[in-house]
């Protein structure tokens, strides 16, 4: 591709509609069945001046989910936390298959404009497509892109490859397999309908789910305050129910002789778990769905084991997201950023390789390396952010661990005799050493 023979759209002149307000699940039908109309039809008739494949509608279900469900959001945001961030780089192979990592390149990705990128590959698969327009221009600042906008959806026919300027109308608007503008432009289409498809209609029902249980708390969760008068007089009866009224701030009430006030509690019941149980359901599938398991997204555990399969899960979900962003950067990103001159040929976008663990799982891990391999101070300075200095236990005047010459009684006598197969004091013979 040429980058002296692209043009840009003018994404101002983009006009559309967001309507994500009071969304309802007939909406969700009636935009499922418009795509169903549109892929039974597709084979049989003429793309090209036709708005078919518009999905407007179908992208307001999806955004009124993510705007008013604090579960969705928060998934999301566990999501983006394990994939953006310095877990990524680039790099070239040598001759036995190892990645070499190009720091210079590297630091070139590393900023807000391209976590852009990676944050709508990853939507893309959420929402089934995503449109990026990636700019050559460089902040003279940072030495790094200056622009990537996302494509508003709702102006992007993603099967037909198409931006258009309104929703619904074809013309004027922009191919994406245009040669002037495949330089800059590039169009995500996971060839679905996206995660979001089987999460929007849990989401939807949730949030009636949740607007009753409200109105049942309301109804059945208050106490009722109870008075009795003897007075026949409906004026005094509505002196003390004002009385019964104002004494929660006042907290004082005065009563006539023979006037009773007491609080009628309901008898407990499990009619709420009703409410509960469902909107607990939800939450567990939209979490089972994008994360690979509800224990990532806070849910609790009854044993150890559980949360520990869980979290496999969890990280084989993690890599599979990532292993679909490095296919997608090094297929699409990469290559027009080679040739806008911003990155070096024949390189390669890929995550690191580390094994992503806990605080605690990493110390142990520390522990247990410190006491048969010397581990460099740069590293623990970098990983736990602590400033060490000389490794104690590291052996010194001896060969093939017969024994510690500069012992400083570290370690037990128990743990003295599994290392180094005899007690402290006793002579060891090196045969090593004899049998030269």
């Amino acid at each position: 591709m040429s980058v002296q023979t692209n043009e840009k759209v003018d994404l101002g002149l983009l006009e559309a509609i967001f309507r994500t307000s009071k969304k309802t699940i007939q909406e969700y039908v009636r935009e499922i069945e418009r795509h169903c109309r549109y892929k039974s039809i597709q084979s049989q008739m003429t793309k090209d001046g036709m708005v078919l494949d518009d999905r407007s509608k179908l992208i307001d279900l999806y955004d009124a989910c993510v705007q008013q469900d604090a579960h969705l959001r928060g998934v999301l945001e566990t999501l983006k936390s394990q994939i953006i961030g310095e877990r990524y780089m680039l790099a070239h192979q040598n001759e036995k298959g190892k990645y070499i990592k190009d720091v210079a390149e590297s630091k070139k990705i590393q900023g807000t404009q391209f976590s852009k990128i990676i944050e709508g590959i990853m939507e893309a698969k959420l929402y089934g497509y995503t449109a990026l327009e990636i700019l050559p221009d460089i902040d003279p600042r940072t030495g790094k892109l200056a622009e990537v906008n996302q494509i508003e959806r709702r102006n992007v026919l993603p099967d037909q490859k198409r931006i258009i300027q309104r929703s619904g109308i074809w013309n004027p608007g922009w191919s994406f397999e245009d040669p002037k503008y495949a330089g800059y432009y590039v169009l995500i289409n996971s060839g679905d309908l996206g995660l979001f498809s089987s999460t929007t209609p849990s989401i939807l029902a949730k949030k009636f789910t949740v607007a009753n249980y409200v109105n049942f708390s309301h109804t059945y969760g208050q106490p009722i305050i109870h008075g009795k008068t003897e007075s026949e007089n409906i004026q005094d009866r509505k002196r003390l129910a004002n009385d019964i009224a104002s004494a929660a701030q006042n907290k004082v009430i005065v009563t006539g002789l023979n006037d009773e006030v007491d609080i009628k509690t309901f008898t407990m019941s499990n009619s709420e778990k009703v409410f509960t149980s469902l909107i607990d359901d939800v939450d567990k599938d939209v979490s089972n769905l994008i994360l690979g398991s509800e224990t990532m997204a806070g849910a609790q555990q009854s044993y150890v084991g559980a949360a520990r399969t869980h979290q496999d899960v969890f990280r084989d979900r993690v890599e599979s997201w990532r292993n679909y962003i490095e296919n997608v950067m090094n297929e699409q990103v990469i290559p027009r950023l080679v040739a806008m001159g911003y990155l070096k040929d024949g390189l390669e976008f890929i995550y690191s390789k580390r094994l992503e663990m806990s605080n605690q799982d990493q110390i142990e891990l520390y522990k247990f390396l410190s006491d048969k391999y010397e581990v460099a101070a740069d590293e623990i300075e970098k990983t736990f952010g602590v400033v060490v200095g000389k490794q104690l236990n590291l052996e010194t005047g001896s060969v093939g661990g017969s024994g510690n010459g500069n012992d400083r009684h570290i370690m037990t006598d128990e743990e003295y005799y599994k290392r180094y197969g005899h007690r402290r004091g006793e002579n060891s013979v090196n045969f090593y050493r004899e049998s030269r």
